[in-house]
Parts: C-alpha cells; structure tokens; sequence
C-alpha cells in the first residue's frame, strides 16, 4: 500500500498555485557561481508570492538547481543551459518540490535530490535519492548544507556557498519588502509572514516547532560565515546578513548553562 499523503501535501495540491506568465525574467548572476531565476506565483484568492530558484555552478562545470522552477517560456531550458550543465536538482524541503517533476523531464540524465522524508509523502515524485547529513562528494569544498528535522514529516535542508559566503533558505525565512498590490500586503501579514526578513508563522509551527532540532541545525548555520542570504520568498538580504540571521534566529541560538 503506498504512504498515506499528509493532510499538507493535500492542502498543496488543492491550492494548485500557478506561475504568472507575464513575469518571466531571464536568470541573474547574483554573484560568482550563483545564478537566481524570479517568478511569481497566484495562490487562491489571487494573493501573489514571490518565488526563488538558486542555480550554482561548481567548479566542474555542473549546476545544482535548488527548489527547480516552473518552466512558463521556451527560452527558460536554454537560458539554464547557457550558465552550465544540469547536474543536481534539489527538491529542498516539504513544499518545494511542486515544479520537480516537469523540470526532470527536461533534464532526465540530471539527479534529483530531495529533502528528508520528502519520498515517503510524495510517493509520485521521479526517482530521487534524499540528502543526509553530509553534501554529496562532488560537492565538497564548494556546496555545504545542513539538513533540519524530519520533525513530523516536516524538513529542510539549508545550503552555504562557502566561496561566496550565501546562505540559501527556502521557507525559513521569508524577505518580503515589496508589494505589486496593497492586497498582496494584507494577505501576507494576516497569513504570518514578517515584514522583512524572519520566520513565518508557518515555519514556526512545523520547522521550528521542536526546538532542540532546530537549535542543533541554526548552531551550525551561525558558524558559517555567512555575507549574503538568498531566500526563495523575497529579497536577497545582502546588508549586514549574518548579524540579521543571529538576530531572528537568536533564540534558538542561546546554548544553556549546566544545571544546579
């Protein structure tokens, strides 16, 4: 019998969010090796969200998609294909996985890496392989990461360019300053997400609802010396970013005295 479907993969598959067309902007070159790729998605009730896909080209040549993004034009594959070839793509946690299905058909001879736990709940997705502890041999000296939870079902993996000191988040932390409607503000703040970069109340009642695993991945995190932080909603914190990580996560970050 295949695994029973969460109640939030059904609650994903009925939202059925859907990429505007008319927002299709070419990849940017964000800093040496990283690429990111902008869109924008309708949810249910039109509310719109910003959406990321990070792109880094190691030093073979190889690029690892991180949270792969739909592919709306007939210009997108080449677009990639321009910065390099597709190696890895990586589903990075609970939700980001949607569009992974129609971006390995263009690319079947690239691996799909996948968040923990993901294959469990998504019995459909195409055959994947999860990341562990430790990033995957080729990417060693370049791509680190730093897999939080399962914490029921719930996961994600964090990554850290270390050449260029970038932090990728997926939802942990949201970055949303901008608005293309007043709608889409009240929207966001009565759905919990942040004015500016921090946690959503969603991350807080499923990623970081069991503290001791949080602390023990955002630890780690905090040791990396991080310069900027891509998120996949919204914008790219690049002033003052790792003084802003301990900031929103310091709670987690707090190491307590021995008792007595």
């Amino acid at each position: 019998m295949p695994p029973r479907r969460s109640f939030l993969d059904n609650i994903l598959k009925l939202a059925a969010p859907r990429p505007l067309a008319a927002l299709t902007p070419q990849p940017q070159e964000l800093a040496w090796g990283i690429w990111v790729i902008d869109r924008q998605l309708r949810l249910p009730g039109r509310a719109r969200l910003p959406l990321r896909t990070t792109i880094i080209r190691l030093s073979n040549g190889a690029l690892v998609v991180v949270s792969p993004p739909p592919l709306i034009e007939s210009g997108d594959v080449a677009a990639i294909d321009s910065i390099g070839i597709v190696k890895h793509v990586v589903a990075p946690n609970t939700f980001h996985y949607v569009y992974a299905g129609e971006f390995m058909v263009r690319y079947p001879n690239a691996s799909l890496l996948v968040a923990p736990g993901l294959l469990d709940r998504v019995p459909e997705l195409p055959p994947a392989e999860e990341l562990g502890p430790n990033p995957p041999e080729v990417w060693s000296g370049e791509l680190d990461l730093c897999v939080l939870g399962p914490v029921r079902g719930v996961s994600e993996v964090v990554f850290f360019h270390l050449s260029t000191g970038t932090l990728i988040l997926t939802d942990l932390a949201f970055n949303i300053t901008r608005f293309p409607r007043p709608f889409d503000r009240i929207a966001w703040r009565l759905a919990g997400i942040p004015d500016g970069f921090g946690s959503s109340r969603t991350a807080r009642l499923l990623l970081l609802r069991d503290h001791a695993e949080a602390s023990r991945c955002l630890r780690r995190v905090s040791e990396w010396p991080i310069r900027q932080i891509v998120v996949a909603h919204g914008d790219v914190v690049e002033h003052n970013a790792k003084m802003q990580f301990l900031k929103v996560f310091a709670r987690y970050l707090v190491t307590e005295g021995p008792a007595g």
